[in-house]
């Protein structure tokens, strides 16, 4: 009688490890996707958001998951470099949703598709001694950026204590060179990030009026590609977000080796590297869940585009009132998760 019971067990064994090891093997094939090996140029920035990309490049995973990456150094103008992304000259850049807005307004066929980071307190209002509240601001000359992130955040910033833009005198400049003028005396305060924030800190004699952390989720970055790239090559945008995931896995699991292979890249001290990803959150496909949720609150991408769309309507930039969802594309986070959960039930 045992023996009778054997050789069907033994069947039924064989039979369930060869569909696991098929089932595997198709699932496999799902977060692989079949790339096209066309090239694409992607922005390089030293910025926590897109530490990834440089990690991801210097292990090779992007070569792995089929893709041909080239990196474009976008660090002298971040945003010329924009303008730029808009123009077709490249692929892929990491936009402040704000600037995102922006340039979609303009025109651009630009469409968001990973949350990658969130500033909680990498951006800043720099002040020269004299100026300790931001009623004091009244007058003043504030160097950055018009039209940009720097501006809205400003514009926030003065609005809750009763004053607005007009109440102070914009010095327009590239955000990069907000720190050396306000150093050399050209201007009282800057909207600015870091570390020009602490440079112009150290340097400057100056003081933080006001930075991103006192306003949970004002500043969230987008990794983003041309519309017309996702429509003809989506497989590639899917194998893409897969390679950001597998790496901001590995910042997770090993930030002291991906903050040196940063460090190495920028010759800068790995605890400065570190330390800026502490006040720019590094998001994960758990955060992304919740950003291309739609909600009217900062912690979804949507609701955030709707008070960035109020801002312009107020400033002018835009008449229109836009809709977010075409912009905001969450499919290939979507994706990704459903084979996460997958993983999760079989593995």
């Amino acid at each position: 009688m045992i023996r009778k019971l054997i050789i069907p067990i033994i069947v039924l064994v064989v039979i369930i490890a060869v569909g696991m090891s098929c089932w595997q093997a198709k699932s496999k094939g799902r977060l692989k996707p079949k790339t096209t090996g066309l090239p694409i140029k992607v922005a390089r920035y030293y910025w926590p958001g897109m530490y990834w990309v440089e990690i991801a490049d210097k292990k090779g995973w992007f070569k792995e998951a089929g893709l041909s990456v080239e990196l474009i150094d976008t660090n002298p103008d971040y945003n010329q470099s924009l303008n730029d992304m808009a123009a077709g000259k490249m692929d892929s850049n990491n936009y402040y949703l704000f600037d995102l807005v922006r340039h979609v307004v303009d025109g651009a066929d630009l469409v968001a598709v990973i949350n990658a980071d969130i500033s909680f307190g990498m951006d800043a209002i720099v002040v020269k001694p004299g100026i300790e509240r931001v009623l004091d601001l009244r007058g003043k000359t504030v160097g950055l950026s018009k039209d940009s992130n720097s501006e809205y955040a400003l514009d926030i910033v003065l609005e809750r204590s009763g004053l607005t833009l007009d109440d102070v005198v914009i010095k327009d400049m590239p955000g990069e060179k907000t720190s050396q003028a306000f150093i050399k005396g050209e201007v009282d305060a800057i909207s600015t990030w870091e570390p020009l924030v602490t440079e112009a800190i150290e340097k400057g004699r100056g003081h933080k009026l006001f930075d991103s952390s006192e306003i949970a989720g004002i500043m969230p970055a987008v990794t983003v590609f041309h519309k017309k790239f996702i429509k003809e090559r989506p497989q590639d945008v899917q194998a893409y977000v897969n390679v950001w995931h597998k790496t901001t896995q590995f910042i997770k699991e090993n930030p002291k080796e991906a903050f040196q292979i940063i460090a190495d890249i920028y010759k800068r001290p790995r605890v400065e590297v570190a330390g800026l990803a502490q006040i720019d959150k590094l998001l994960d496909l758990r955060d992304n869940q919740t950003a291309f949720s739609y909600s009217t609150g900062f912690e979804s991408l949507h609701g955030a585009v709707y008070k960035i769309n109020d801002f312009m309507l107020k400033k002018g930039i835009t008449d229109k009132h836009l809709d977010s969802l075409e912009f905001l594309d969450g499919q290939f986070i979507r994706a990704l998760q459903r084979e996460q959960i997958r993983d999760e039930i079989f593995l």
